[in-house]
């Protein structure tokens, strides 16, 4: 008796932890295969990174609107002409002069 008691108190003292739920389980696979297959089309260059760069490259083109560091503008043209050959893009070089 005693013995069922104890099991009782302890019972309410740690309730029980729970499983996840069926579809939380789901979604967090869902999620875990989609991040791989992005990370593997990307990195295998299936998938078109040239959006990617485009992106890259307006950001930066802020940060030397701002700085108007020449050492960035030249970083910047080396990637402006790496983009237009690789991605068949019209980004036009700057001038660092």
């Amino acid at each position: 008796m005693e013995e069922k008691e104890m099991y009782q108190q302890s019972k309410l003292m740690f309730p029980d932890l729970r499983m996840p739920s069926k579809f939380l389980k789901q979604v967090t696979i869902l999620v875990m295969c989609g991040t791989a297959a992005i990370v593997v089309l990307y990195s295998t260059g299936i998938a078109d990174t040239c959006p990617v760069k485009q992106i890259e490259i307006v950001g930066e083109l802020k940060k030397y609107d701002q700085t108007k560091d020449p050492d960035l503008c030249a970083q910047l043209n080396n990637e402006i002409s790496q983009f237009d050959n690789d991605c068949k893009g019209n980004l036009e070089i700057l001038d660092c002069g």
